[in-house]
């Protein structure tokens, strides 16, 4: 275990990924259609999480196929294995515990690696995307999910403090992960986009595609728990950035007793592009 999620409070996280996941389902399933992976294929999913994608492509791979999903945590390959369980396609899925900051995770042979947003946390994203191009077989591919645009949960006016609240906060968000990147060790800049970190890993005919994930007022119970919590967390990581009047709003907006709180709206909503990239090794 890391010191990084030494802390962690596994029951939230598990509880907020299996939102995330059953939220994003459509939009995996669009992009999961748009990959097609035969039948047969081997498949790694990389940071599978909770495995919301793992037991689709373990579905999509079908019973000749397998998928190996790969997490630092037990936690999450646990829960991941049972989501398996529960889809009835167990059989089909692989556990691999593996901290992909020591490196890239044993793997050779495969037809398709999928890596959403999780080589971005890693110090040299070059070296982890030549590392996971290196697994796949000849004609094998590499499926990567980054960038996109920050997701929006509320209007631009909240009725509380300035407007752009949100704005701000996502604005914070990226100046905490730049200064996150920065201190980690041996950090390598990458001072060019994800498509052409991709053929710079030998990889060809890269392709990306944008997908939207636009959920409409008035949000189910599972996405307006997820809206909630999304923002929530955001606040958490960057309260020390934001500045006094927006952490005076959002105290408001997170306090269930205000008001004003965001869980009083009836005007949440989802709206979030994500950004597949998709090359060939030869």
């Amino acid at each position: 275990m890391t010191d990084i999620t030494r802390d962690v409070e596994w029951a939230r996280v598990l509880a907020d990924l299996e939102r995330s996941a059953a939220i994003s389902r459509a939009v995996d399933e669009k992009v999961l259609a748009w990959l097609a992976p035969s039948a047969g294929s081997r498949v790694a999913d990389i940071g599978c999480g909770a495995g919301g994608m793992s037991v689709l492509l373990a579905d999509a791979v079908g019973p000749d196929g397998h998928v190996i999903a790969v997490d630092g945590e037990s936690v999450l390959l646990n829960a991941t294995i049972e989501r398996a369980r529960r889809a009835g396609l167990v059989d089909r899925v692989r556990p691999l515990e593996h901290d992909l900051s020591a490196g890239p995770p044993p793997l050779e042979g495969l037809d398709l690696v999928w890596a959403a947003h999780v080589v971005h946390h890693l110090p040299d994203q070059q070296a982890a995307l030549n590392g996971l191009a290196a697994a796949l077989d000849s004609t094998g591919r590499l499926a990567l999910a980054e960038g996109g645009l920050a997701s929006s949960c509320l209007p631009w006016d909240v009725g509380v403090g300035e407007p752009g609240l949100e704005d701000r906060l996502n604005a914070a968000v990226e100046a905490w992960f730049a200064a996150m990147r920065s201190d980690l060790p041996d950090v390598r800049r990458m001072p060019y986009g994800w498509a052409a970190a991709m053929a710079l890993a030998g990889l060809t005919g890269v392709e990306s595609r944008t997908f939207l994930l636009e959920l409409s007022t008035p949000l189910d119970p599972t996405a307006r728990a997820h809206a909630i919590q999304a923002l929530a967390t955001r606040v958490e990581r960057v309260h020390n950035r934001l500045p006094p009047a927006d952490s005076a709003a959002w105290n408001r907006m997170l306090d269930p007793d205000d008001e004003m709180a965001i869980a009083r709206r009836d005007d949440l909503h989802v709206l979030a592009a994500h950004t597949v990239h998709v090359g060939t090794r030869v």
